[in-house]
């Protein structure tokens, strides 16, 4: 998913409006039309996916997350919930998570192991995350620890436990859809994003995650020197460097890597540290392909159908990212047995590679990436 849809979204979020959204498409494409599949409750016995007995959550985000986690649940089968609890009642955080596992039956009864809880105990200001024991090799602690030290943390102390929130469940979502195909996690990413110093010691992870006491967990870095990160000879070379430039914050536009109307565009949106690991999380590690023509070049995934492609123009004898092109040519979807879909008409960058595409179930795709469906649970 692109900065700019995860930028928007947030925006649309804080207004009132909630977008559920692929995640790890590009860094700047625009979100248009995305809709979410409704969830039908059981008229017996409706499932409730978020429990907050603190206050902490704005009233008028608590359906909407309902719907995002009533989604995820039809989408992939994974029983998603989250707990506010103002004290734990004498029990240890894990005991209670566990306990709260088995008496709301989180991955349905008798399917324990398909239920991720978030709980998070306002009195000894501490976030547990339980994983059922079916899906710790799809969740591993290195990658839960992650959610909490470098997004919960950081979204909780400024104020914003639901923003946090919500970063913290595209991930997951993400990471749900790269096991439903097939793919393991690489802890790399992670290596690239930072060092990895936050380990737990069994399924899920237990911090202390205060709201509001306005802690920074990682100072801003030096200002990049506008040279530091050079546009490439080839377009493989061009887009190893884009992955450095993620992984360095603050992210300046002001580099070579992009075409001038890219630099401005990109000057232009709001950038945090948390967006740009986000990218890298769907990015990094991915088989690609590279063709180019006529001075234009595209860089498709072979590695993950999740991501749509990357557009690249040569300049004399390098290679610049076309941020503006990515974000014309590509729509992102949610609901849908794919995410993403190609949307350029009569463009320099269709008349080169509009050979290469094909249409499958109404999505415009690249006929020779990755085009595994995901499997809707829900769907017919």
């Amino acid at each position: 998913m692109g900065l700019l849809r995860l930028i928007r979204a947030l925006f649309l979020m804080l207004a009132g409006t909630l977008v559920v959204l692929a995640i790890g498409q590009g860094l700047f494409r625009a979100a248009q039309g995305e809709k979410s599949i409704p969830v039908e409750p059981s008229p017996t016995q409706p499932r409730q996916h978020v429990i907050d007995r603190t206050g902490a959550l704005p009233p008028h985000d608590l359906p909407r997350f309902e719907q995002y986690l009533g989604n995820i649940l039809r989408e992939s089968g994974i029983d998603l919930r989250i707990a506010f609890v103002p004290d734990t009642g004498g029990k240890a955080v894990e005991q209670l998570a566990a306990d709260m596992m088995d008496q709301l039956g989180i991955g349905g009864r008798g399917e324990q192991e398909r239920g991720v809880l978030l709980l998070y105990d306002l009195s000894a200001r501490r976030l547990k995350v339980e994983v059922g024991y079916g899906l710790e090799a799809w969740f591993p602690d290195a990658f839960v620890s992650y959610l909490v030290e470098d997004h919960a943390r950081m979204h909780f102390s400024s104020g914003e436990p639901s923003l946090g929130l919500r970063l913290m469940l595209r991930l997951l979502q993400h990471r749900i859809r790269e096991a439903v195909i097939g793919n393991d996690f690489d802890p790399r990413v992670l290596e690239r994003m930072r060092p990895l110093t936050h380990q737990s010691g069994g399924a899920g992870a237990s911090r202390v995650v205060a709201i509001g006491d306005g802690a920074r967990p990682r100072p801003a870095a030096a200002a990049v020197n506008s040279h530091a990160f050079p546009a490439g000879e080839t377009p493989a070379d061009t887009y190893s460097t884009y992955l450095a430039w993620l992984s360095r914050w603050p992210l300046s536009p002001d580099v070579d890597l992009f075409t001038p109307e890219s630099r401005r565009y990109i000057a232009a949106l709001p950038l945090s540290p948390a967006y740009s690991e986000f990218i890298l999380m769907g990015e990094y590690g991915k088989s690609y392909r590279v063709v180019e023509k006529d001075g234009l070049a595209m860089l498709y995934f072979t590695g993950t159908p999740f991501v749509s492609p990357h557009f690249l123009r040569r300049v004399e004898d390098r290679w610049q990212m076309d941020i503006v092109a990515e974000v014309a040519h590509s729509r992102e979807h949610v609901g849908g047995e794919y995410t993403w879909a190609w949307r350029g008409e009569g463009d320099a960058f269709t008349t080169a590679f509009g050979d290469r595409l094909m249409t499958i179930k109404g999505y415009k795709r690249i006929a020779d990436g990755d085009n595994r469906p995901l499997r809707i649970r829900g769907g017919k």
